[in-house]
């Protein structure tokens, strides 16, 4: 499911709805993204979760139609609000509070019952749907059952993405086993805190669940809007405002995982080619070991171009506003000392340790690698393409059987 920022602050918004078994899940200009196969509604330790899968499965499906799932959301709901019913103690006192005073206080790691359910959750759907992906999102209270689940999970390998939001790091709860898969999981876990959120601790200079993206947020209304994303900025495009170089880094993850998804796409199609005695032909084995290649170079190649192309134009931004920076500081320190020279101004502003180089000229320089590095790519994967499209066409055409079933 490719969502760009904004829509997937949307979907994990729907873990706080009141949702019934088959209801489907809308995101704003796209539609109907799944629908509610499963709710977990944990009455001991008060864990709440939606697991949504694509397309509507029957009523008591069979193995054959859980075996068809290949993706599958886990949404975690966050806190229930004090004093609602009884689920908010077991949220807040026994979860919340608990974790916090580890985090802040360190000691002991004791995860509460609350995460090694989450991990359960997130296991138990894992063995029911045997051919899925999953993608984990989680709020507040949800985002520290999503940081422990994709950190204690059994399966890894099959852990698509997460998206995680002003929770307070648990990092530090983690035993050395879950710490080794959080960081084997560190550029397919997107960890979202808004530093005005005073929900969102533990970050300060400490080791974290996955990629930490501080966003460049604005100062809602109360504490409660600025928890609840009310601080989130978003461009035109729907990618979440934040720095320059956390963009190029998102980007650069999102392309690494939609490449592994190609080499999936291509297992696959190796699967269905094999014939009944179990091996592949010489030529299907041969149009395999080329579109290894041909996949991730064709496959990609249109998202390639347009993700680097808006890192390029990010660092073309950041070149201009850092030239306009200087410029700006030069002018102010002379309107403020109108009665010294240029010269003068100059020295002053070096003496203070605002110079030239490293206001504007380091990371103008910065930048302009990257655009460099960023290019040279973007042309490499051009010519790959012209070169392998060449290579397997001329292969196929040996075995025309072949490529009719490729209907290539």
């Amino acid at each position: 499911m490719n969502l760009n920022d904004k829509q997937r602050v949307e979907m994990a918004n729907w873990e706080y709805a009141s949702l019934d078994v088959g209801d489907p899940i809308k995101i704003k200009d796209i539609g109907t993204v799944g629908y509610v196969e499963e709710i977990v509604d944990n009455k001991e330790t008060g864990e709440q979760a939606y697991i949504i899968t694509p397309e509507k499965l029957p009523k008591n499906p069979t193995s054959s139609d859980l075996n068809k799932v290949t993706n599958v959301t886990v949404l975690y709901r966050g806190s229930t609000m004090p004093g609602k019913g009884d689920d908010w103690v077991k949220d807040w006192i026994n979860t919340d509070l608990p974790a916090g005073s580890q985090i802040i206080g360190g000691g002991q790691q004791k995860p509460p019952a609350q995460f090694k359910s989450a991990s359960q959750t997130l296991d138990n759907a894992m063995s029911r749907y045997k051919n899925a992906m999953f993608d984990v999102y989680g709020h507040s209270l949800g985002s520290m059952n999503g940081q422990y689940a994709v950190s204690d999970t059994k399966y890894p390998d099959r852990i698509h993405a997460a998206y995680l939001y002003e929770g307070p790091n648990i990092h530090s709860l983690l035993n050395d086993t879950q710490r080794k898969t959080a960081e084997k999981l560190n550029q397919r876990i997107f960890n979202y805190i808004d530093d005005k959120d005073y929900i969102a601790i533990g970050y300060a200079k400490a080791s974290t669940v996955g990629m930490l993206i501080r966003i460049d947020s604005k100062k809602a209304s109360d504490a409660i809007e600025q928890h609840m994303w009310g601080g989130y900025q978003f461009d035109k495009d729907g990618s979440i405002r934040t720095t320059t170089n956390m963009k190029i880094q998102l980007k650069m993850a999102q392309v690494d995982i939609v490449m592994q998804d190609q080499l999936k796409t291509l297992a696959l199609l190796a699967t269905r080619l094999t014939k009944s005695g179990g091996h592949l032909s010489a030529s299907e084995q041969i149009y395999l070991d080329s579109s290894e290649v041909f996949i991730i170079v064709d496959g990609v190649a249109s998202m390639v171009e347009s993700s680097f192309s808006e890192i390029i134009q990010v660092c073309r931004q950041a070149i201009k506003e850092t030239e306009e920076h200087w410029q700006d500081t030069v002018q102010r320190a002379q309107n403020v000392a109108s009665h010294l020279s240029y010269y003068e101004v100059m020295d002053a502003l070096t003496s203070g340790g605002a110079t030239k180089a490293r206001i504007m000229d380091e990371p103008v320089t910065y930048y302009e690698e990257k655009i460099a590095k960023a290019e040279k790519i973007k042309k490499e994967y051009q010519a790959l393409v012209t070169e392998i499209k060449a290579g397997i066409e001329a292969q196929l055409s040996l075995d025309s059987a072949l490529a009719k079933e490729l209907q290539l």
